[in-house]
């Protein structure tokens, strides 16, 4: 779910379609160590970052840590963690009375401080090179760091050091040049917005921060805030049209789900940051609740909508795989897959793709990788994410599901005359499942859809699910009216002459319409 490039930038063309710094809250150490740092007594870690108009690639980080054992570490997430420390430099620990504390590289993501205890407080400073585009990335450089005209966009992952595994409330301050604004999804606790309170490590690490004179536009839901970040002259010019698309995408998918995406404890997600940089190249990231996307405004619109399946496709894991969790990989064909259903419905909806841009993409990318996967025949698709090795399987997981989701609804709304679909599934699991700790499996999966379908799905899950036989699409979509052709390894969908009352209903369903 992190990563999901979904490979359209290969496939889906043939869519249719400010302020001060507080500077009394922050003093630098200077190189000779010395210093008068003030920590709020209820934050552990505090953190001060720089940004520079002048040296935009030079990040300089100091932060007062208190120490839960002696080791510093980068996060050991991402396509690959070990090259974290290689763009930090002239790293340094020093104790309160400023002399100059020894560290070692403990390995290619740690150091070590020696002569601390457990509960002392010191303070580390270093710069971060954003000069992260001179390696290729697996997926791409959108969700690492990169600088552009417009600032400076960067993920926890890349800045920051940290130390122990559970620290909340950490603080963190920026100093930026007076023109430049900050956006990140936590919460400003200053007028100036220039100080923020971060809940815990992992969202310190997952999230992303902007730094420059980009735009920022909010989305509000109640206490849910979606928050467009628009970096670009052409992007912020169109920024009506991007708010537009969200604002219904969004409204799909709350009207769809019950409510508003909730985290594991209960609590609704406040902040989902969503960064839009104007770029040659298409390509989208996800880190933690928040969506990074390149986005060329100059492209044709058929090319536009890949950005937005992208977003739509992760915005839509804030209900299924956050809201709602899964046990184990042996679920990727329905958190992924399920997904992939729901975003084509909701650009549709959005009237973002039509009718025949959503043949095509089943054509095109899902049904294309899905009947060429290596592993069809071999490997069930329920196991094609094993060892979180789903991209090597991509058809299985992302096509096998989306394909094995469609008959399953179909089959619930046959059954039921309409009257219930794989909707009135995802409702249960948000309503008895979403801010709980509560993990699904595919045996709560069948046993849902059995109740809604009054029938029993065990011999389907068995052979497309658990085992290794084609999905047959012709099958549950001719309860829609729809013949289903697979010949020369092309998905056609026609629709029949002639349709029932109900066959109708059942295309509108599977539209998304009702």
């Amino acid at each position: 779910m992190e990563k999901t490039k979904l490979l359209f930038l290969m496939i889906l063309s043939g869519f249719a379609l400010s302020t001060h710094f507080a500077e009394a809250n922050v003093i630098l150490v200077p190189h000779n160590g010395s210093h008068s740092v003030q920590k709020p007594n209820n934050s552990p870690d505090q953190y001060r970052l720089e940004f520079s108009e002048t040296t935009p690639k030079l990040v300089k980080i100091e932060a007062q840590i208190t120490l839960k054992d002696s080791l510093l570490k980068m996060s050991d997430n991402g396509p690959m963690p070990y090259r974290w420390p290689q763009y930090i430099h002239d790293l340094c620990a020093y104790v309160k009375n400023g002399k100059q504390l020894k560290l070692h590289k403990r390995d290619s993501t740690a150091w070590i401080v020696n002569n601390v205890h457990k509960g002392q407080e010191i303070i580390i400073r270093y710069h971060v090179l954003i000069d992260h585009e001179k390696q290729n990335w697996p997926g791409g450089i959108d969700g690492v760091a990169f600088v552009r005209d417009w600032g400076i966009t960067a993920s926890g992952r890349s800045l920051f050091i940290i130390n122990g595994d559970v620290k909340t409330d950490i603080e963190v301050l920026f100093k930026k040049p007076d023109d430049w604004e900050i956006s990140t999804p936590w919460e400003s606790v200053d007028p100036e917005n220039t100080t923020y309170m971060v809940a815990n490590q992992t969202q310190l690490l997952e999230s992303f921060i902007v730094a420059g004179t980009q735009q920022e536009v909010k989305i509000a839901r109640d206490e849910f805030n979606l928050n467009f970040v628009l970096g670009g002259d052409t992007i912020a010019k169109n920024k009506e049209h991007y708010v537009d698309a969200a604002n219904k995408i969004l409204d799909y998918y709350i009207n769809l789900m019950g409510g508003l995406p909730k985290n594991s404890s209960g609590g609704k997600l406040s902040n989902v940051l969503v960064v839009i940089n104007q770029s040659k190249e298409m390509d989208g990231e996800v880190i933690g609740d928040n969506i990074s996307l390149f986005l060329n405004p100059e492209a044709a619109p058929q090319e536009q909508i890949i950005s937005w399946f992208l977003f739509a496709h992760e915005f839509f894991h804030l209900w299924n795989g956050k809201s709602i969790r899964f046990k184990d990989t042996r679920t990727d064909w329905f958190k992924e897959g399920i997904t992939n259903y729901y975003t084509l419905k909701a650009l549709y909806n959005a009237k973002l793709v039509n009718e025949e841009a959503i043949k095509g993409v089943l054509n095109q990318l899902f049904y294309k990788r899905y009947i060429n996967d290596k592993g069809l025949g071999k490997i069930a698709p329920a196991d094609a994410a094993s060892g979180f090795d789903k991209d090597n399987h991509w058809g299985l997981v992302y096509g096998g599901g989306l394909f094995a989701g469609i008959c399953i609804d179909m089959q619930i709304r046959h059954n039921t005359e309409n009257a219930h679909s794989l909707d009135n599934l995802m409702q249960f699991f948000y309503k008895e499942t979403a801010g709980t700790d509560t993990l699904i499996g595919n045996q709560d999966i069948l046993n849902q859809a059995n109740l809604l379908a009054h029938t029993d799905f065990t011999g389907f899950m068995n052979a497309y699910i658990n085992g290794t036989d084609e999905v047959p699409l012709n099958k549950y979509l001719e309860f829609a009216g729809i013949q289903a052709s697979t010949n020369n390894k092309q998905l056609r969908l026609i629709h029949e002459l002639g349709k029932t009352d109900l066959q109708q209903k059942l295309w509108r369903g599977f539209l998304g319409l009702n």
